[in-house]
């Protein structure tokens, strides 16, 4: 939340609701101007509608069930974009059309933060340990390849597609380098 609220006065979009407490603490945060939320599945916009003050909500939260490959918003809308956790749940050929969307609707001088996990490495046990691995790959069928995948490259190759360009402007490591977070300016 700190990190996107570095800077004043933003509408901010959050591709998929996800569980838990970041879109209802950003939505509080004033420099968020407006906080566009896209899912797939009505119980999660429900869900996060009744974390998020009524007051607040009505002001400047507005939630679409959407899928991530086909947000409807106009281009270049937005001065932040998010992908919370929902790349690794993504087949490649999903995964690069969601990229796609959240580069379009992204303004020029935008950002994208995508927070999800780190490629493999050595380093952390659980890339390390084959029973670590298999467990986390049972319980996310596209994680394998999301690890393995070259993330910067899959944007730079979206980004061309639309006549822009993508540079990273910082990169945050937790838990031992297995999540990361990473924040892009769009040109």
């Amino acid at each position: 939340v700190a990190l996107i609220t570095d800077k004043p006065e933003q509408n901010v979009a959050g591709i998929s609701s996800a569980y838990g407490e970041f879109f209802p603490s950003l939505a509080k945060q004033t420099q968020v101007k407006n906080l566009y939320l896209f899912d797939i599945a009505p119980i999660q916009l429900e869900r996060m509608q009744n974390k998020i003050p009524k007051q607040i909500f009505e002001k400047k939260c507005h939630f679409f069930q959407s899928d991530a490959e086909n947000i409807a918003i106009q281009n270049q809308c937005v001065d932040t974009s998010v992908l919370f956790f929902l790349l690794h749940e993504l087949p490649a050929n999903v995964r690069a059309n969601v990229l796609a969307q959240a580069l379009r609707i992204t303004k020029v001088g935008g950002r994208l933060v995508i927070a999800d996990y780190a490629q493999f490495n050595s380093i952390h046990s659980f890339h390390r340990y084959s029973i670590f691995r298999t467990v986390f790959e049972t319980m996310e069928p596209f994680l394998a390849d999301f690890w393995e995948s070259d993330l910067l490259a899959e944007l730079n190759i979206q980004a061309n597609l639309q006549g822009r360009t993508v540079k990273l402007s910082n990169e945050l490591y937790y838990f031992n380098e297995f999540y990361r977070v990473l924040e892009l300016v769009i040109e």
